[in-house]
């Protein structure tokens, strides 16, 4: 039984192309038979001995990557494997491996809840557009589309599974390092690294089916760009770029919408998950249904309560430290949350 698209970001070939080139020190459990297939994670000692999930800005959450769905003999076998808590983080709280984990596990404890922009689909394109969006809203997109095609040859371009994938990932590291991820030093592109994880993960993910991408070029250049995978009747977006010098005709919006209607014509999907923080000012407007997403912590029979308890306080703690100087932050130099 296939499961759904959340797990693609823990698919085991992607986390590979990570751990190929990005982390070091990490514990990888790996799994010849049975549900669970690789899952990593980074043991910290402090407090207690305890795992922390494994969050790079390639692998954004910390579900354990499984074949099928788990039953509870399996979800319970692999938390007594791990010998001491773990940390999930920022997982589907309706997704059927945690599920399945929280039900096998001896010691749970939720530490945050928050909910995620997601698309369900049902109908047409059109049938969403007209439900979405008011006149007004639809009328402004058409506007933009229409205003940005004045400045030269707009296209929009899908990749189709026999496509060269390396057109593509250069258009995304360019549009990427345009704007302000370029100027801080946090695009892909300004991490050799992370770019070299980006490619081969790529490349594993377009030759198991799951890659879409899709790309927005004026007079040839790309202006946009987004990936996303797709498996198990689910999506899940990756990252987007956009060239900043174009942000008067929201480039975002518009490869956001021109990629929801291509998901449309995807046979047997029924949801797209944006994969976002809370908030997003951009896809929450757009993408109006919610997933519940939260950080938990598990542990199996070999796990006293006094470990755990201890280990789920200070990561209560610390959770609270840094939201409170996030918010003194915010408040001293007059910025809005993002």
């Amino acid at each position: 039984m296939n499961i759904p698209a959340a797990a693609t970001f823990n698919h085991p070939e992607w986390i590979r192309a990570i751990l190929a080139h990005v982390e070091s020190g990490t514990a990888v459990f790996e799994a010849s038979e049975g549900a669970f297939a690789l899952h990593a994670a980074v043991p910290k000692s402090f407090p207690l001995a305890h795992y922390d999930s494994l969050v790079t800005p390639l692998s954004p959450g910390g579900l354990p990557s499984a074949l099928t769905i788990p039953d509870v003999k399996e979800a319970r076998s692999f938390l007594k494997s791990l010998a001491r808590p773990i940390m999930l983080r920022n997982v589907r709280a309706d997704h059927p491996v945690i599920q399945a984990l929280m039900d096998a596990s001896s010691h749970c404890h939720v530490a945050r809840t928050w909910e995620r922009a997601a698309l369900r689909m049902s109908g047409t394109f059109d049938d969403w557009m007209m439900a979405n969006f008011d006149h007004k809203r639809r009328k402004e997109v058409k506007r933009l589309r229409a205003r940005l095609s004045e400045q030269g040859a707009l296209q929009f371009r899908h990749l189709a599974s026999d496509q060269e994938l390396s057109p593509y990932i250069e258009g995304f590291l360019a549009v990427e390092a345009s704007g302000w991820k370029g100027q801080r030093g946090t695009a892909i592109q300004s991490d050799r690294a992370m770019e070299a994880a980006l490619r081969q993960g790529l490349a594993a993910m377009q030759a198991n089916g799951t890659l879409r991408f899709w790309e927005m070029r004026l007079d040839g250049k790309p202006i946009a760009s987004l990936f996303a995978f797709v498996h198990g009747g689910e999506c899940t977006l990756g990252k987007i770029g956009f060239d900043e010098a174009w942000s008067k005709y929201s480039p975002g919006v518009l490869m956001i919408i021109e990629a929801t209607q291509a998901l449309f014509s995807e046979p047997g999907l029924t949801l797209a998950d944006a994969n976002a923080i809370p908030g997003h000012p951009m896809i929450d407007r757009i993408w109006r249904d919610r997933v519940p997403c939260m950080d938990v912590v598990l542990a199996g029979e070999n796990t006293t309560a006094f470990t755990f308890q201890i280990v789920t306080r200070f990561h209560g703690t610390k959770h609270a430290t840094r939201q409170l100087a996030k918010e003194t932050y915010l408040r001293l130099t007059g910025r809005k949350a993002s």
